[in-house]
């Protein structure tokens, strides 16, 4: 029997969701890739990235993508809880061919980079329906997104020696953006050079497909088959901006302000599983006849999460 390969993921979203508390695993085998093998929602949003292969600050180089998968109900690992599901939402990352070995490996990343992506969550339906409809995040008017880039890279490099991120886990976000997109704390990732390299972790940087580290957050404890699990899930907009910057190793005449890219996604309406089959009996001169009858008709609503 194979080693068990587990896969971290934040149970559910509130204000605090980074705490440690939060963060349960289970089996990428027979849980959480069974999951997203049938997603029931796939978005992505194009980003403003650069060749990182070169010396920062590199040029710009399209093909970056910010993507949200939502996967089918799945169950918790019966350690955690008995008999209950979540849904997960997971944001993967796509780079473009030319910085690739292979689909999920990249090449070797020049020391002189380092790169801060910075995740918000929305509840608000004005800011899910301005993101469904296309708008991408012209929602957030260029106070708050001004606002948001300089929170992010006025301190880089400041806050510690070898961590350049400009803004940390459960930093909030602007108060110019609370009226537009809610008040949100965030999570953080940051890779370098040393990062990419480490071929089990690279991945859920660079890949746009399903990874052991992939970032991943669920719905909280469900029966089986609640619909209410999907609405939560298709409730949820996500900022993610990504900080394009330089590490302490970069030449120190070429070092700049970091570039910030913007990418806001939501699943689109909210998934609903069909019933279970109805079973129903009929009898005829004292003869019982079992009819079973399956319902395949899925509506699609969205509710705001408590």
């Amino acid at each position: 029997m194979g080693a068990t390969i587990s896969c971290p993921y934040y149970l559910t979203n509130d204000q605090f969701f980074m705490n440690g508390s939060n963060i349960v695993t289970s089996d990428w085998s027979s849980n959480v890739s069974v999951a997203f093998s049938k997603p029931v929602a796939v978005n992505s949003t194009l980003i403003t990235g650069y060749d990182w292969t070169k010396p920062f600050p590199g040029t710009a180089l399209s093909g970056h993508s910010v993507n949200l998968t939502v996967s089918q109900e799945m169950h918790i690992s019966e350690d955690i809880v008995e008999d209950a599901t979540t849904v997960l939402s997971s944001l993967t990352f796509g780079s473009p061919a030319e910085i690739m070995v292979t689909q999920d490996q990249p090449k070797p990343m020049d020391q002189s980079w380092f790169v801060c992506r910075h995740v918000f969550i929305s509840t608000k339906p004005e800011a899910k329906q301005a993101v469904d409809s296309g708008g991408k995040c012209s929602f957030m008017p260029s106070t708050c997104q001004n606002d948001l880039k300089m929170s992010l890279t006025q301190d880089w490099g400041k806050l510690d020696d070898t961590y350049m991120c400009g803004a940390l886990i459960f930093d909030a976000i602007p108060p110019s953006c609370v009226n537009s997109f809610g008040f949100a704390r965030q999570d953080v990732m940051a890779f370098d050079s040393t990062f990419l390299a480490n071929t089990t972790v690279a991945p859920a940087q660079v890949s746009s497909h399903q990874e052991q580290y992939s970032w991943r957050m669920g719905t909280g404890y469900h029966d089986p088959g609640d619909p209410q699990a999907f609405a939560i899930a298709a409730n949820r907009t996500y900022l993610v901006a990504t900080v394009w910057g330089y590490s302490s190793k970069a030449n120190s005449g070429a070092r700049k302000v970091p570039d910030v890219s913007f990418g806001c996604l939501s699943s689109g309406p909210a998934y609903v599983p069909p019933p279970p089959p109805v079973r129903s009996s009929t009898t005829t001169a004292g003869t019982s006849t079992t009819v079973t009858r399956s319902s395949t008709t899925a509506a699609t609503t969205t509710t705001k999460a408590a």
